[in-house]
């Protein structure tokens, strides 16, 4: 499953549903070709929109790379000495913020809370100090150089490195992710997804972490969606996803040329390609 496309109702569905458990294997076609030890095999993953999972790609990767974060960081902080293993790409995203207590101060204000238990669960109280750093991010990121797995494209994850695509039969899209569990069920069990009182008992999306996006995204302006959607083009192309209204219409230039629609192409070797790549914006 892809990280921030489903994966924690995945993981759920496929453990409390199936009675399955997780084990690694190559998704390589040759490994599915008749007499192979996968032909005949399923596989099934979720897509989804590019532009509400950057959203949470961001917030995710923000804490992983965070420089309190000790755990397989290369960003982290030792407090004591101040010293850092590899300097951060984009270190702004973190001025004044060198502990989570700090950052929970920022999307949970003190003012705002009687215990930092109240942090948890609630909606985002940010006054746009994150929201600003987040639509920073977005003209400065190219795409191309993830500082977190969680920032990766969907269709580089569906791909070997030629480009080529690995081997998967049912592709769903999460906006339908009740649906989609419920006819995986009615394929392999023979049965319905018993409605539950939960969403993850019947295969609804789940929280990928079980809290609130921290970042206020009610304040990010039309022109970051819009960058978004630039940056996320080749799953939009790839996935055959429609883009946001938002993103529709003559709202980018290449190489300083008239505004178009954004497009994507054929290369020569047949891979599908942005038609406009998002160049960093100084």
């Amino acid at each position: 499953m892809l990280p921030k496309s489903g994966s924690s109702t995945a993981r759920y569905m496929m453990k409390n549903e199936f009675h399955a458990r997780q084990v690694g294997k190559s998704l390589q076609p040759n490994s599915f070709k008749k007499g192979e030890k996968m032909e005949g095999v399923e596989v099934i993953t979720f897509v989804r929109d590019p532009l509400s999972r950057f959203y949470s790609q961001y917030d995710e990767a923000y804490v992983r790379a965070a420089p309190w974060q000790k755990n397989a960081n290369p960003f982290y902080i030792n407090p004591d000495t101040k010293k850092q293993g590899t300097p951060h790409p984009f270190p702004y995203l973190y001025a004044n913020i060198h502990t989570y207590h700090d950052y929970e101060d920022v999307f949970c204000p003190i003012s705002t809370r009687k215990s930092r238990k109240n942090c948890i669960d609630r909606q985002s109280q940010e006054n746009g100090t994150l929201a600003s750093r987040f639509e920073r991010f977005t003209q400065d990121y190219d795409g191309r150089d993830p500082f977190d797995v969680h920032l990766t494209l969907q269709v580089p994850m569906m791909s070997s490195t030629d480009g080529l695509p690995l081997h998967m039969t049912q592709i769903y899209n999460t906006t339908d992710s009740e649906g989609g569990w419920k006819r995986i069920r009615q394929q392999f069990l023979g049965e319905n997804v018993v409605s539950g009182k939960e969403g993850q008992k019947n295969g609804g999306v789940i929280a990928g972490r079980s809290y609130p996006r921290r970042f206020n995204s009610e304040l990010v302006s039309v022109k970051t969606q819009r960058r978004i959607c630039e940056l996320a083009l080749l799953d939009y192309c790839c996935l055959n996803l429609p883009l946001p209204d938002v993103c529709k219409g003559k709202h980018y230039s290449a190489g300083g040329g008239a505004s178009q629609d954004l497009f994507c192409i054929l290369d020569t070797k047949g891979h599908i390609q942005p038609g406009i790549f998002p160049d960093t914006k100084n």
